[in-house]
Parts: structure tokens; sequence; C-alpha cells
């Protein structure tokens, strides 16, 4: 360093972290994403760690990629498997179908009853592999390979053995015993079907024409072949047969009411019924029979009693029908409708009836003869519409029967045409099925193999301890990254905003050469920190343990000492003192007995081999030591530092261990930071800032130690004064 620049005095600011004040004060704010200069030197500070984690991990993983990798001459023979529909038309593939037919072909080549036919074939018994195989059927399942690549038609069937020439016979073995036994198989089993198929078609034909014509027999029998017109036929004749009915019903009432007359006129005539007798009760149910009332409800009663018999006749339950039973009670309501009626009417009739004559001196209206006239001709008219009633009666059963059977033999030959229908289609479709090559065709038998895989065994291997070692290394640094180490002194001001204010080497080289680096170094550090109103009491500290917080302090009061300042060194680590160790000193009494009010400032106080350096040990702490650290007693005893020396320099213990740091923090003007290169941790690093800062330190800066440095071409030495 020039002596201009020695003169000059710069004042450090403080500085805060993260955050809007961060932006103001020009703090670089950390990128997101992974940092390669992180990367990087996380694998220079754990090659060595690495390179053995990837190593360990290459050998893990190349072992049993070099065992399990398949070694030793594969055959491979090549099928296709085509889609049905392809075959059969232009729509598009069933997935399903053809996906369910692939996998079905796999587990057939892979079946006992192939791979057993396999065996049998010429050659293959006799083969070396199978010679000492007791189950050579599970032997071969185990190692025969059916592969069905996705989204392609294409089977392999592969095999590996030492002998490739066997290798390639037991592959076509199993191949061509698949082709002939599966896949053939099912071009016999389709022509079978086909037979079964065309037989049974020209069988339902010839029954079909046989129906057809019994159909058309019957339809010429009846004149039509349409149901509905034999329907319309036997409903015109089922309501004459009501009129002829009621016809007939009326016609026996009256000959029944001249029956009556009759009987009455031959009583009278004989004696046996008085001329003064009221009207015989015959002639009043003949009169009654013939009222207008009565006569309609007797013709609705023939309408229902017709009813009920055909209902009976159409039903094959006959009377337990639903609707012949519902007939039966219309008809027992008419026969009392009808019996009241009667016994309103009976008074009114009688009395007209004797009126008329029929009930004095017992003169009747009409003569014997004319009543036995008008009987006969009744009689005969019955006789007629009884024998034209029977013949309409059975036509209608006949034409009832005769649709029946139309409907039926009708039913039977639509049934039959649809099944013989759907019969020709199968059998077309299976004729063009027939004509079409098979779904699986052999593409390439198993030639014999020339190579035996060792080359790519090896590949994979290598490639496996390739991975490996880049996986374990990979693992190590990831370690490393998450751990975040301090890599250069630049990150302590791009990532946390604190000033570095130099760097010491690592003490790897001769004493003298490393001795001069590190004075160097500290002249520089004392040069940007002091100054005629710099800082009397200098608080050196760090986050944790083994960051150089000795070596900082110690070289910083060395170099304020050599300046020609009266220089105090104070061990303020009471629970880990070092400075003694440091300078060659006694640790009988220091600081903690000075806390504790033991001793006097003047009596414990040490000279050093620096000329104007005087070291104040840690002492023997205790509880009472570390409580006076927050008593007036710390005040009074930096006090009387600050009126004996002209530079107080306090190495202070890690500020995230204890509170004994950011307590002699408050009593300091000023704190500077040590880190060590690939040691700190940027996480402690923040959090000892953010620590210092909240009991109101001064942190004028870093140091960072362990830094590569290389040495001046003509050192200084760097004498101590006596």
């Amino acid at each position: 360093m020039t002596p201009s620049a020695a003169d000059q005095t710069i004042q450090p600011r403080s500085v805060s972290l993260h955050g809007p004040w961060a932006a103001v004060a020009g703090v670089a704010q950390e990128p997101g994403g992974v940092d390669p200069l992180r990367v990087w030197h996380g694998l220079r500070r754990r090659f060595a760690v690495a390179l053995g984690a990837g190593l360990a991990l290459a050998m893990v993983a190349a072992v049993p990629a070099w065992l399990l990798a398949p070694h030793g001459y594969e055959a491979v023979a090549w099928l296709r498997v085509r889609d049905k529909a392809g075959m059969l038309s232009t729509v598009g593939r069933d997935n399903a179908e053809y996906e369910a037919y692939r996998k079905t072909q796999v587990q057939l080549i892979k079946s006992p009853f192939v791979l057993a036919s396999a065996l049998r074939r010429p050659g293959v018994a006799e083969c070396d592999a199978l010679r000492d195989v007791s189950d050579p059927v599970g032997w071969l399942e185990s190692l025969i390979t059916v592969t069905a690549p996705p989204h392609s038609e294409v089977l392999q069937i592969g095999l590996r053995g030492e002998r490739p020439v066997e290798t390639a016979l037991i592959v076509n073995a199993v191949t061509q015993s698949y082709l002939d036994d599966i896949v053939s198989q099912e071009r016999r089993e389709r022509l079978r079907r086909r037979d079964a198929l065309e037989k049974k078609y020209k069988e339902n034909m010839k029954e079909l024409r046989s129906r057809h014509e019994t159909f058309n027999s019957l339809a010429r029998t009846l004149g039509t072949g349409d149901s509905q017109e034999v329907l319309t036929q036997r409903g015109i004749f089922l309501d004459q047969l009501g009129s002829l009915r009621m016809q007939m019903s009326k016609t026996e009432q009256e000959i029944a009411g001249i029956d009556a007359e009759l009987v009455i006129l031959q009583a009278r005539a004989n004696g046996s019924i008085d001329a003064g007798e009221p009207v015989a009760e015959e002639l009043v149910s003949a009169a009654l029979a013939r009222d207008p009332r009565i006569q309609e409800y007797s013709e609705r009663l023939t309408a229902l009693d017709e009813a009920i018999a055909l209902q009976q006749r159409r039903s094959t339950r006959g009377h337990d029908e639903p609707a012949v039973q519902r007939l039966h009670r219309q008809r027992q309501e008419l026969t009392r409708q009808i019996e009241k009626h009667a016994t309103t009417i009976r008074p009114q009739v009688v009395s007209q009836m004797l009126l008329d004559g029929l009930g004095q001196g017992g003169r009747p209206v009409e003569s014997v003869a004319t009543l036995t006239m008008r009987r006969g001709t009744l009689a005969r008219s019955m006789t007629e519409t009884t024998e034209h009633y029977d013949s309409l009666a059975e036509k209608v059963t006949a034409l009832g029967q005769a649709n029946a059977e139309l409907e039926g033999h009708k039913a039977e030959i639509e049934q039959l045409d649809r099944v013989t229908r759907q019969i020709g289609n199968e059998l077309e479709a299976t004729a063009i099925d027939l004509q079409m090559p098979s779904r699986v065709t052999l593409i390439e038998e198993a030639g014999v193999p020339e190579s035996s895989g060792r080359l790519t065994r090896l590949l994979l291997a290598v490639v496996a301890a390739g991975l490996g070692t880049a996986g374990g290394m990979a693992a190590v640094v990831a370690v490393d990254y998450v751990e975040d180490r301090l890599a250069v002194p630049a990150h302590l001001t791009q990532r946390l905003g604190v000033p570095v204010l130099g760097t010491l080497p690592r003490a790897s080289r001769g004493p003298e050469s490393a001795a001069a680096i590190v004075a160097e170094r500290m002249d520089a550090v004392r040069t940007l920190i002091a100054g005629p109103i710099g800082p009397q009491v200098i608080l050196v500290t760090s986050a944790m343990q083994h960051e150089g917080t000795t070596t900082v302090a110690t070289q910083l009061a060395a170099s304020f000492a050599r300046s020609g300042q009266r220089t105090l060194l104070i061990d303020g680590d009471l629970r880990q003192p070092s400075i003694h160790a440091a300078l060659g000193l006694d640790l009988a009494a220091g600081f903690a007995e000075l806390l504790r009010g033991e001793v006097s400032l003047t009596n414990v106080v040490q000279p050093t081999g620096v000329d104007g350096l005087f070291a104040l040990t840690g002492g023997r702490c205790d509880y009472a030591a570390i409580t006076a650290l927050s008593r007036p007693a710390m005040v009074t005893v930096l006090d009387k530092a600050r009126s004996h020396f002209d530079q107080i320099v306090i190495d202070a213990g890690p500020s995230l261990a204890f509170a004994d740091a950011l307590l002699l923090v408050r009593q300091s003007d000023a704190v500077i930071l040590a880190t060590m290169r690939d040691v700190s941790r940027i996480p402690r690093l923040t959090d000892a800032v953010q620590r210092l800062q909240s009991v109101g330190g001064r942190l004028l800066g870093a140091v960072v130690n362990g830094v590569h440095a290389a040495l001046p071409r003509q050192p200084v030495a760097i004498a101590a004064a006596s």
C-alpha cells in the first residue's frame, strides 16, 4: 500500500439487509433459480467427497447393470397381427378388440400346449440346452419372451442362449408350432363354422318354403291371407248370430204365451177353472212378456247371453275369464230390473185383461183353432231360425280357428325368415373372412445370431457407472448447495450488503511469507477503519465457531500497535478463551477476574511480543463473570481501558451461540464480522448481522479468512518489537 493511500481515512457506513433499504443502498438481491457459481464452488469444496460418493454409487449401479443386463445370443422371430376391421372394411380400428386379440396371442404363444408341441419338433429335444432340464416346458416358458410394441402390429418371439444355432432352432420351433396349432386351427374352425352355417341356412330355406305353402293353402281356403279381413267377416257373422238369437227368444216367448192361453182355454172347457175366476197366472205372464220395456230388457238379456257364450268360446279359461264374470254380473242386474218392472206393472196388466174380456164369462179373444195355427207358424219359424243360427255358429267357430292358424303361421314364417337372413349375413361375412389372409402372418423367421451382446452389457454398465458417478457427486454438491457456504468475498456485499474490509490468506505457506501477507492485509484493514475520529473500541465477532475471530482480532491489534498506538487486546470469549494461546501468554488471571472485581486492570494486563500491544486474557470463567457482562462493572472496566489505551480490540465469541457477544457490542464503538471462506454459511451470517444491528452495533464490514493469495515478489519482513 502506498503512503498516500495509507493516509486516506475511509469511514465505513452501517449496512442493512434485504428489503427496500437494501435496494436503495445498491445491495444485489440473489436471483431465483440455481446459481451455477455456487454449484461450482460446492464441487470445488467437496470434490474429494463427491468423487468418492460418485465412485461408490457407480460401483453399486454398474455391477447390477452388468449382472442383470441380458447376455448370450438372442434369436428373434417377427410376426404381424392384423386388425380385423382393417381386413374386412374401411372403418377405423376397434382398439379394444384388437388389444384383446393381441394379448390373447401373446398368452397363447407361451401356453404349455404350444411349447410342448415345439419341443416335439425334430431336432429340438436333442439340443444341449435342454439335455439336463427336468421340466423343459417350464424352462422354455420362463426364458421365451413375447413382446408386442405399442402402436404397431408386430409380435416378437425371442430367446437368449449360449448356443446361437440351438437358440434360433428353438425360436423357430415355437413360432411354427404357434402358426400350425393356433393360427391354422382358427382357420379350420372358421371353415367348420362356415359349413355348419351353410347347412343350417339350407335347412331353414327348405322349412321356409314349406311354411309358405301351408300359409298360402290356408289363405286360399279362407279366400284371403289377411287376418283383418277374416276378423271383419267373423264380426259380421257374430252380429247376425245376435239378431237370430233375439229373434229366437222373441219367438219362444210368443209360443210360450200361446201355449199358456191354450192350456187355460182347455181348462175352462173342462170345467177345471171357474168362469168367474180372475185372469190366470199364465195369461198374466204372457201379457207381461209382451210389455215393450220387458221386451227391451229381454233383448238386452239375450245379447248378454250371446256375449257370454262368445267370450267363453274365445278364452281357454272359460267361466273364470274376468270378462265373462263381468258379463254375468251385468246379466244378474238386468234380471233384477225385469223382475222389478214386472212387479210394478202387474196390477195394470191384470186390470186391462179383465176389461178386455178375458175374465168375463170366459170368452177368449182368440179361438183355440186360431191359437193353434199361430203356434204352428211360430214353431216352423223357430226351427228355421235355429238351423240358420247353428250354421252361422259353426262358421264363426271355423273362422276363429282359421284366423288363429293364419296368425300362427304368419308369425312362424316371419321369425324363421329373420333367423334365416341373419344366418345368411353371417355366412356371407364368414365367406369374406375366409378369402382374406390370416390375421397372424410370419414376417421373418429367427436367424442365427452373430453377436452375444457382450458389448451391449459393457455399454450398459458404463452408462450405469457414469450415471452413478454423476448422481453421487450431484447429491454431495446438492447438500453443500443447500448449506450455502461463503465461496467468494464478493457474496458478502452482493447478498448481505456487508462491505468486505479485507481478506486473509490460508496459513499454508512458509511462516515468514504467510506472516508478511497477513500483516500487509491487516494493515490495509486498519487503514480503512482508522482515522482522527475512528472507533476506539472495536469488537471482532463471528456467526459461529472456527471462523477466524481470534486471528482477525490479534492481527488487527498488532497492526494498530505497529502504527504507534498503545493497543489493548481483550479476550471477550470467556467460554472458550484463545488469545493466551495465540500470543503465548498465561491464563492465570484476566478478563473474568476483572469483571468479578477480584483484581484491577493494571494487575491483569500483560505485555506481548509486539511493541505497544498489551493483552487481557480471558481468565477463569464462571457464571458470575458471564452475568457481569450486563452489569455496570463492564462499563467501568472499559472506561478504565479507554483512559489507559489508544485503541482497544475485543475478541468476542460467536454471536449466534450465546448472548455474550451481543452484550459486548453495546459497549463497543464498532463491530467487525470475521468470516471463513468455505466454512461460514450465508444464512447464519444473515442472522448474525441482524442480531448485531438489533442491539445497535455499528457494523463496519467483514474480514474474510482462508482466501488464497499469491505471495509478493519481495516479501516485507514484519519485525516484532522486543
